[in-house]
């Protein structure tokens, strides 16, 4: 019996910890990038890759900017502008602390050509932060 209560007082504990560290990241309300929904972008028209999604929650709705670069860091494209949905699993990305799952795209182009198959480096912009990746196209 008192394996068991201590047991269920340390299961408690470890549930009261999870919860305080979530409230703590959520806290601040401060900008977060969550990545693109998926590093592929096939924009020859299959519908479920031809556009890369790029999710983030930004509940004080300040600017935010992307940017494609080859490898070598020429610029590509610029792509936004932000876009916000308030459908649950509109875009496959997750809903932030405003119920709001914003987002940014690209659809593999560069002033409408699309670009050249090869691995591409994606930048996006927020309250003085860069947080950056890379992106596969396959045409």
């Amino acid at each position: 019996m008192m394996i068991m209560k201590r047991n269920i007082e340390t299961l408690l504990a470890a549930g009261m910890l999870l919860l305080a560290m979530l409230a703590f990241a959520w806290a601040d309300g401060g900008f977060r990038f969550f990545g693109p929904l998926r590093r592929i972008v096939t924009p020859n028209g299959d519908q479920s890759n031809n556009m890369a999604i790029f999710c983030f929650d930004n509940p004080a709705d300040s600017g935010v900017a992307g940017r494609i670069f080859t490898l070598f860091g020429s610029h590509v494209a610029d792509f936004g502008p932000q876009q916000t949905s308030t459908v649950a699993g509109a875009t496959g990305c997750p809903m932030g602390i405003l119920n709001k799952a914003y987002y940014l795209t690209w659809d593999g182009k560069a002033n409408g050509v699309v670009v050249r198959s090869g691995v591409y480096i994606y930048q996006v912009r927020a309250e003085g932060a860069a947080f950056t990746g890379t992106l596969l196209v396959v045409r």
